[in-house]
């Protein structure tokens, strides 16, 4: 008799459509992804007329990644059963991933409209409208979520974060909490709520959450990291490869989006500063995007580019950095290791907003110095201190990055025998609504 997976593709012929389609809800729920779209598909060959089936055949490939497949057999679903709400709800998710918001909006209205008690498609279409900045209307959303089902965490979670766009970060911190209470294990609401505290200057409060985080979760790199960042005990010479990886893993889809909020500035001025170093943009250097995330500093140079690679820690910020298709190559990898692997590789070495992460630079620039050829360039951003904030030349901050003095960085580079050819007083980005002082490096091997 076949068992496991083999089972999954005969149970339509062995079982009745309601038992099959229960067993395929199985499989999904136990993530074994591929069997349940097989077993799904068998169905439909059956009974094509059955929304159901295509529905959530729709939602695997949602799950699996395969977005217009999703969004053509959710469509047919809707085709056949055009009052199915739940149906436009996800319909609603598909588009929302990929970028189309206006439409997405209809289909969780049309949602609405059809079942209006179902507060899933409420808080989709919160996070839709938060999307286009109109938070206030957000909030009204979040909150029927909530006075529809009470213990919706996700809506509380979301709750905060349009209230902390607004400026209530009383009525935030309320919802963080909530959203904490809910669901104690879910640690984002933790990285939440301290990340608020911090904002509203509460830095005690904001390491009391980040133990409470460790005591369920004792290993979490980034809970130790941030702990530390607010009492200033066990600080690291800089963010462990895990915690980084942590921070950029779980928002690498709106991470655009957020800096864009931001007014984040750091890879147009990493690609100024390259453009006056690289000469014409006559595509042949060869260039390192060291700590490339989703790719916004790559756009840039790829015009100067024989060869542009990227490398970073974080697979999904690789996944959108792949979308873009700039780069020749794209490593998953820890970028001090990366540059310094093959001697005098790369004539061009940019890094925007990605050293932050590191206390002591000593390591990455004796890796850059092995990795520039004679005459090659390194150009990055840091947040900048004061001699009287950093005596030691660098210091973490509450949020968990670090800042450097001028004066220390000029002599790490001396130390590593590069060139300092430019530092410059830069404003990087808003943080808590406030620029974010930065300087922009530009340093070169010597020929």
């Amino acid at each position: 008799m076949a068992t496991g997976d083999d089972a999954g593709a005969t149970a339509a012929k062995e079982l009745g459509l309601a038992d099959a389609m229960a067993y395929a809800r199985e499989l999904q729920k136990e993530d074994r992804l591929e069997a349940a779209d097989e077993l799904y598909r068998r169905i439909i060959a059956v009974a094509p007329d059955y929304p159901d089936a295509w529905h959530f055949r729709g939602m695997v490939a949602f799950q699996l990644g395969r977005l217009a497949e999703a969004e053509t057999l959710i469509r047919r679903a809707v085709e056949l059963a055009p009052t199915y709400s739940d149906a436009h709800n996800n319909l609603g998710n598909v588009l929302q991933h990929q970028k189309r918001a206006e439409e997405a909006v209809t289909c969780y209205e049309r949602a609405i409209a059809l079942q209006p008690d179902l507060a899933d498609a409420h808080n989709n279409l919160g996070n839709a409208l938060q999307q286009q900045k109109r938070h206030e209307e957000a909030v009204a959303l979040y909150e029927r979520a909530i006075a529809l089902r009470p213990e919706m965490a996700d809506a509380h979670l979301n709750l905060g974060k349009a209230l902390e766009a607004l400026d209530r970060m009383a009525e935030a911190l309320t919802a963080y909490r909530q959203a904490v209470m809910l669901r104690p294990f879910h640690f984002d609401s933790y990285r939440r709520l301290g990340s608020a505290l911090y904002g509203w200057g509460r830095i005690d409060e904001a390491a009391d959450v980040y133990r409470k985080w460790l005591s369920l979760e004792p290993d979490n790199p980034l809970a130790r990291h941030l702990l530390s960042a607010c009492t200033g005990q066990e600080v690291p010479a800089r963010a462990s490869d895990e915690c980084v990886r942590n921070i950029f893993e779980g928002f690498a889809d709106s991470f655009d989006q957020i800096l864009e909020n931001l007014q984040y500035r750091a890879p147009a001025l990493v690609a100024e500063a390259a453009a006056d170093v690289a000469g014409a943009p006559e595509g042949r250097l060869d260039i390192l995007d060291a700590g490339c995330g989703t790719g916004l500093c790559g756009e840039r140079v790829k015009p100067f580019a024989r060869r542009l690679v990227g490398v970073d820690l974080s697979l999904e910020m690789l996944k959108r950095a792949g979308v873009r298709k700039l780069y020749d190559d794209l490593i998953l990898g820890e970028l001090t290791a990366f540059v310094g692997a093959v001697p005098a590789a790369w004539d061009l070495v940019v890094s925007a907003d990605t050293l932050v992460y590191f206390g002591d630079l000593a390591p990455v620039m004796a890796a850059a110095l092995r990795g520039l050829r004679p005459g090659g360039h390194l150009v990055f951003t840091l947040e900048r201190a004061s001699e009287a904030e950093a005596p030691q030349g660098f210091r973490i901050n509450p949020h968990g990055r670090y800042s450097h003095t001028e004066a220390y960085v000029r002599r790490v580079l001396s130390a590593a025998r590069l060139e300092p050819r430019r530092l410059t007083h830069v404003h990087l980005r808003l943080e808590l609504k406030k620029p974010v002082e930065g300087l922009l490096v530009v340093a070169a091997r010597p020929t």
